[in-house]
């Protein structure tokens, strides 16, 4: 499940952020998921390309993650996977570092 794709289940950051990508490992038990939003290059809130920021593709869409954005969500709102960008997770992983680790 790490590194899936789910459609933003909250309707309220929908429009900012139509997806949301599990960060959290597959080891790690229990019912939330530490997710990260994922915002469409060049829109208002995602205009600039940062290591706190890593650009993925997916779905023929340019994205964002919004690593400081990551949040919890309960398992259960996960629905349907879109897919993964677990071809990013290179990308994913430098981005964590540069913001819990500071490099």
């Amino acid at each position: 499940m790490q590194h899936e794709v789910f459609a933003n289940p909250n309707s309220r950051t929908r429009r900012d952020f139509p997806f949301v990508v599990v960060m959290q490992a597959d080891v790690v038990a229990g019912d939330q998921r530490l997710v990260a939003p994922l915002a469409p290059r060049g829109a208002t809130i995602a205009r600039s390309d940062t290591r706190a920021l890593p650009r993925v593709t997916h779905d023929g869409g340019d994205y964002l993650v919004m690593i400081p954005l990551m949040g919890s969500l309960e398992r259960a709102r996960l629905r349907l996977s879109l897919g993964s960008i677990r071809a990013f997770r290179n990308e994913l992983i430098r981005a964590l570092d540069y913001v819990f680790v500071g490099f």
